[in-house]
């Protein structure tokens, strides 16, 4: 049982704030509806809630793709959903990644785009794929002007698909100056500060502490089920690694493979940032754990050596492991949970790209206090 916090005199006098709006989640969702709220509500008092000393979900701990979906993946989704369906939620990433730049620019964003390649191993696959490029260029072609997105190329005697408008951040250095970013209009971030329950009118941390405060918001993604458990948002562990510095090293760019279950590129000093392949133990990944799956691991060194042919003697420089959280339809949750309460979370595995949408929608929907908005 958690001894309940008793703050002194001085810190009901000055520090103990009841707020107007908790936010659960310093990632990008949460430190994005933070940014939105105080803008449309100058005068709110406001704080956002951080489990980590980082950001402790997947903002800080991705691969830094700028991405809004490969061939492959967008023709894998219409072999689950409808094609309405599918459009829609490439124009909400596609519309998603402009805000991000436009709210962040560039420069702090590290942004590049060198636009990026979706690799094929089975050719009836990538005919499959190429088939539907007409349809796939024709949506891009609508939403940004340019023609011929995708086109059949060949790179490293690979079947591929090259996408020109795919590009990358510094993940890092983004989180960095969004932080700023919030801290600089007013609203109060906490640091290590795990809420653990949530009731009408307070939150409670995980060291007694109880905030007083008249909404709450839940940007927990991939956590959002430690404080609902019946929530529809499973979460989904994903696995990196970074090598170290590899001698005329002939991947540099942008690269997807398996319907985008595995994602590569290049970092400076010649190193391979190597993430994915969940989809070979998918149960067992979601997960909140940060432990590293040995079945994982193995999959991503194996697809290393056979696939990318890295040269004998590469090494493993770092590894970790990120939490994402998955809603059924890869569509986010965007919604009045109880009084008081709402979340937006469940971006499966594009925060990148619709966090900033998405947060903006939270941000509304607070200020309007609808029931719905999603």
């Amino acid at each position: 049982m958690i001894e309940k916090y008793q703050p002194s005199w001085w810190e009901l006098s000055h520090l103990h704030t009841r707020y107007d709006l908790v936010i659960v989640g310093a990632g990008l969702t949460g430190l994005f509806t933070a940014l939105f709220y105080k803008r449309m509500n100058p005068d709110s008092n406001l704080i956002v809630l951080e489990r980590g000393y980082y950001p402790d979900g997947a903002s800080t701990r991705n691969a830094g793709f700028a991405c809004f979906g490969s061939a492959g993946e967008l023709l894998d989704d219409l072999q689950h959903e409808t094609m309405p369906g599918v459009y829609s939620r490439l124009e909400a990433r596609f519309r998603g990644l402009e805000r991000l730049r436009f709210e962040m620019g560039d420069e702090n964003l590290c942004f590049e785009q060198p636009g990026g390649y979706e690799l094929f191993t089975d050719r009836t696959t990538f005919d499959k794929v190429t088939e539907n490029l007409p349809l796939f260029n024709q949506w891009l072609e609508q939403l940004s002007g340019v023609e011929r997105v995708y086109s059949p190329v060949t790179f490293q005697d690979y079947d591929a698909i090259y996408c020109s408008l795919e590009g990358r951040i510094d993940s890092g250095r983004f989180m960095k100056a969004l932080i700023a970013k919030v801290l600089d209009s007013g609203v109060v971030i906490r640091w290590n500060s795990k809420v653990i329950n949530t009731g009408p009118n307070n939150v409670e941390l995980d060291n007694g502490v109880v905030i007083g405060t008249n909404k709450i918001l839940l940007a927990t993604n991939g956590f959002t089920s430690d404080l609902v458990p019946d929530s529809e948002i499973r979460p989904a562990r994903g696995y990196v690694f970074v090598t170290k510095p590899i001698d005329n090293l002939a991947w540099k760019g942008i690269f997807h493979y398996d319907c985008g279950y595995y994602y590569f590129r290049d970092l400076p000093g010649s190193r391979m940032l190597i993430g994915g392949a969940r989809n070979h133990d998918k149960q067992t990944e979601e997960t909140t754990s940060r432990s590293i799956n040995s079945k994982i691991k193995s999959h991503l060194i194996a697809f290393a050596n056979n696939i990318l042919k890295l040269p004998e003697g590469w090494v493993i420089d770092q590894e970790w492991t990120g939490t994402m959280g998955f809603a059924k339809t890869k569509t986010p949750l965007c919604k009045k949970l109880d009084k008081n309460l709402y979340a937006a979370a469940g971006l499966s595995g594009m925060g990148v790209a619709i966090g900033t949408d998405l947060a903006g929608r939270a941000a509304q929907m607070l200020t309007d206090e609808s029931d719905n908005l999603s």
